[in-house]
């Protein structure tokens, strides 16, 4: 699937979770009552996962950086 498609599937997911949790809460007005560990895990989940990412995506790049500045340099 290309970037364009990928974007529409994400977008149109996010569009349609966010209608549901509107019905949702239109339907059960009363105060939701959260877990804490649940909160936690909303709030840290996004940034271990980039954290990771970015992690993953940066093994082994070093060298090549490396070597292309000597290249240049030489």
């Amino acid at each position: 699937m290309n970037k364009a498609g990928w974007l529409g599937f994400l977008w149109g997911g996010a569009l349609l979770f966010s209608a549901a949790l509107r019905l949702w809460g239109a339907r059960h007005p009363e105060p939701l009552q959260v877990r804490s560990g649940a909160a936690l895990a909303l709030v840290l989940a996004p940034a271990l996962l980039i954290t990771l990412w970015l992690l993953w995506s940066s093994r082994g790049s070093g060298e090549s950086e490396q070597s292309d500045t000597d290249q240049e340099s030489a």
